[in-house]
């Protein structure tokens, strides 16, 4: 065990081989991970050729009773972010004949995703962290990454998201003996498959709103109440479908600011049709007719044209 004057140093790596989900609502994703420590004690030194080979191989449990036999410590780690049980697929320690070990686990688990910030969604770009912290204080054990061994694999199955920039982190945080502890985390971001998104939701959106321009051309202020009355339940149904996959936020997203914004437009097309039918009944066609006028060529297109570009500097180009 290390020192203050000579802490243990440990090498970390972290390779996630798999993403097995992303909960938006929980907040958290699935990962299939392996996990490399490397360190050199000399008490776990052995005579290579008394043995007759340079490699004593141990399951993790043996490997600890071995260490503890020679009074060693070994250096525990935890999981910062996890958020369920650690399902071990496979575990082995490997100790040279110069006392260097080598600590190798492939697990499954959930991890927590507290980073995420939806205001931009769908445009946004989320970080996913994986971070493994020391049992014992950094006077004791002292991380530091190893990068050949940290990353992202080839073929993570995950379809949702495009996922990559992943980089080990070296820092510190209280660690569960209350002091300071080493950290190491792979650090990596996500963006969203915007094709999906382009087809599913804004292409439908983009109809709704030609569809609420095209009212101001029929002459019947009645039909034009019936068809803006079905627009407003599509926008419901929208509503409905996008809150499914995102927790309850106490914050407005890109897409829930446009999407309010049209519902609320499409209301006012109702209003404007009954006062425009009103007037017509009232014997003041003509002043409807140049109020209907004014709404097709300015006040619709502009309107929406505003809406879009407020969002698109609030929403997207602020931080």
């Amino acid at each position: 065990m290390g020192t203050p004057d000579n802490p243990l140093k440990v090498g970390v790596g972290i390779k996630i081989d798999q993403i097995t989900g992303v909960d938006q609502q929980s907040e958290n994703y699935g990962a299939v991970v392996v996990l490399r420590f490397e360190w050199t004690d000399p008490e776990l030194a052995f005579d290579a050729a008394s043995l007759g080979r340079d490699f004593r191989v141990f399951e993790p449990p043996a490997f600890v009773k071995y260490a503890a036999e020679l009074d060693v410590v070994t250096p525990a780690f935890v999981i910062h972010n996890q958020q369920s049980n650690r399902w071990i697929h496979e575990s082995a320690v490997a100790v040279r004949h110069d006392g260097h070990v080598t600590f190798v686990e492939k697990s499954s688990l959930t991890l927590q995703a507290p980073h995420f910030n939806f205001r931009k969604y769908p445009f946004d770009t989320q970080e996913f962290h994986f971070e493994v912290v020391s049992v014992f204080p950094s006077q004791f054990v002292h991380y530091h990454s190893l990068d050949e061994y940290s990353g992202l694999g080839d073929m993570l199955g995950e379809e949702e998201w495009i996922l990559g920039n992943a980089r080990a982190l070296t820092s510190t945080t209280t660690g569960l003996s209350g002091n300071e502890s080493d950290r190491v985390e792979l650090v990596f971001e996500g963006t969203r498959h915007l094709t999906y998104y382009t087809i599913r939701i804004f292409l439908p959106m983009l109809v709704l709103i030609t569809v609420g321009w095209a009212l101001f051309f029929l002459d019947e202020y009645r039909k034009r109440i019936e068809i803006a009355g079905g627009n407003l339940l599509v926008f419901v149904a929208f509503n409905w479908a996008i809150s499914a996959d995102l927790p309850k936020l106490g914050y407005l997203t890109f897409l829930d600011f446009i999407l309010q914004c049209m519902f609320l437009m499409t209301g006012t097309i109702i209003v404007f049709s009954v006062m425009l039918r009103k007037l017509k009944t009232s014997g003041r066609e003509e002043t409807a007719r140049k109020l209907d006028n004014y709404a097709i060529k300015w006040i619709y297109p502009l309107g929406y044209a505003a809406i879009i570009g407020y969002a698109v500097f609030a929403f997207l180009m602020t931080s």
